[in-house]
Formats: C-alpha cells, structure tokens, sequence
C-alpha cells in the first residue's frame, strides 16, 4: 500500500465519521423540537414520538447521502452491487495467472504465439468474388483444423474445437473492411497461427492446452524484394581466428530477419530463411578464404528469386566478397 492510498483511505473513514456525526446531531435536533412541541404521531406519547422522528429523520438523511454518493461514483455503485461478481472475477484471474505460472514453470512449449499452424495458406486473388473469397477462407479454416487435430495431440495438447457459430465468424472475416482494404491494393495471403503459447502437461495426469489458432489480419502479397536485390550484409575481418560458421549464422539467422521484418515481410516467415546458393559453395571455403586474406570482408545475402509474401520463405544467394 502506497502512501496517497493510505491517506485516501484514513480521508475516506474520517469523512463517514464525520458524516455520522452529523446525521446524528441532525436526528437529535429534530426530535428534540418535536418533543418540545409535544407533537404526536398516530396518537404515540409525544416523548416516543420524538424518539421515532429522530431515527426516521436520521434513516433518510443517510439514505439520501448514500443515494447520491451511488448515483455520483461509479466506484460506489460497485462496491454496493458488483463487490461479490468482482470478487469472483479476480479469484478466476488469479486461478489462471496461477495456471500459467505453472505451465510456464513445469509445462513444455509445444508451440509459441505466432507459430504458423499450417504452411499451407491461401491466396485471395484482388478479383475474387465474394463467395470465392468465403470459400477459400472456410478452406484454409478446415484444412488447419485437420492438421492441428492430427499434429498436436499426440505432442501433449487437446484437440481444437471450433465454436458454435464458425461460419459466421468466417464470414465476417472474409468480407470485412480491413480485407476489403487490402484487396484494393492488390492480392491478399491469410494465414492460421497460434494466438497464444500453447503447453503440454509437465506432470503425470495434468491436462494440456486446448489447441487455439486464428487467423491473421489479411497480409498484401505485394513484392518484397527482387531476384538479386541485397536483403542484409555484415562485415567480417580476416585473420586465423575468424569463424566463418558463426559469422553465416548470424548473416542468415539475426540480420536477414531483422531487415526483412524491417521491411514489412511477415513476421511468420521471416525466420525461414533458405540458402539456394553460396559463393564460395562451402563454410570450410569460406574459413579457408578469411583465414589467408588480408582487411575486411563482406558476407551479403541477396535474393535468390523475387519474393512475395506467399513465397512463405526468404531464399537467399550467399556471397562472401572481399572489400576492395
């Protein structure tokens, strides 16, 4: 507890003291005039009927300040209906923050967010009808379904159950504004992928995630790089203690993602980086090369082909030059 809630708080209790205290004088007062004047309720004494007046006079006055304090703060009005409902919601969320505390500490990752879960998207060409375009995504939907059921249950985690009413949430997919928007511009690849961390039990007789996917936001198939365009390069001194290996590894597996995803390609497939070439053809070549040489040297990766979105990869040329 910090200290503006604490002195929230002690302002609060002070502030229903006092409130209390003046509903309390207030009721006083009243039954003390009424009792003065010797009124009578429903023919009571005069000195009970003092008395009821001066709780009935504090009964309202509390309910009107309650009344308005519900209908003025939103905080009020839950603490006075919703407290219970709350009370059980953050019970549930600390019931599943538990849970994935302990998959994460005793579960095994069977698959990440964002995991593709089919290589196998689609490709909605810019003059796709309506109903082609429907029936396309309800292909991509039930071909992912089958392979996730086939896949991953044998890995530890429960099959997919698609909801009730799928065909509707493919429908609206399928003819949204965002997919419309993309399609204007030209022709559209969508893709299922996780949407989030997937566990497998870590413990006998523990139960597994339920599979879960969704499908991407519509990614434009537009082109991306051109047959020898430079995707990522990195400079290399020579010398007998140069590690060529280590230095293709991080070419292939830390500089080309990062350009690539610098560049728009879609984060699914940017670590699918595929090496059709190298020039010299072999690591041990290229060890042999820096080990002799003298200066620096530059390790590039062009592409090997024109790549778009539906490539589904980043073939590369890798080609180890020396700087002139």
């Amino acid at each position: 507890m910090n200290f503006v809630d604490l002195l929230r708080g002690a302002g609060t209790i002070l502030f229903i003291v006092a409130l209390a205290g003046l509903i309390a004088y207030a009721g006083d007062r009243i039954g003390h005039q009424v009792g003065r004047k010797r009124l009578t309720l429903l023919n009571i004494r005069p000195r009970y009927t003092s008395t009821i007046i001066a709780v009935a006079t504090g009964m309202i006055i509390a309910l009107i300040v309650t009344l308005a304090a519900i209908f003025a703060s939103n905080q009020v009005k839950t603490a006075f209906f919703r407290l219970n409902q709350i009370n059980a919601e953050i019970a549930k969320a600390q019931a599943r923050a538990t849970e994935a505390e302990s998959k994460v500490n005793n579960g095994r990752l069977v698959v990440g967010v964002g995991t593709p879960m089919t290589y196998s998207p689609v490709l909605i060409r810019q003059d796709a009808s309506p109903q082609l375009r429907r029936r396309l995504v309800k292909q991509l939907y039930d071909q992912t379904v089958a392979y996730v059921n086939q896949v991953y249950p044998p890995l530890g985690l429960r099959p997919f159950k698609p909801p009730a009413n799928v065909q509707q949430v493919l429908d609206n997919y399928a003819d949204s504004p965002e997919m419309g928007a993309a399609l204007s511009e030209g022709d559209v690849l969508v893709l299922a992928a996780a949407d989030q961390n997937l566990y497998a039990a870590g413990r006998p007789g523990a139960v597994g995630d339920e599979v879960h996917f969704g499908l991407t936001r519509p990614i434009p198939d537009r082109l991306m790089y051109k047959r020898g365009d430079l995707i990522a390069y990195e400079s290399v001194p020579s010398g007998k203690n140069v590690n060529a290996q280590l230095a293709l590894y991080e070419l292939l597996n830390v500089f080309v993602p990062q350009k690539a995803s610098s560049d728009g390609f879609p984060p699914y497939f940017v670590g699918n980086v595929k090496v059709m070439q190298s020039l010299p053809p072999s690591t041990a070549q290229m060890q042999t090369m820096l080990a002799n040489g003298t200066g620096n040297y530059v390790l590039s990766a062009f592409a090997a082909t024109d790549i778009y979105p539906h490539t589904l990869a980043l073939p590369v040329v890798v080609v180890l030059q020396k700087v002139p």
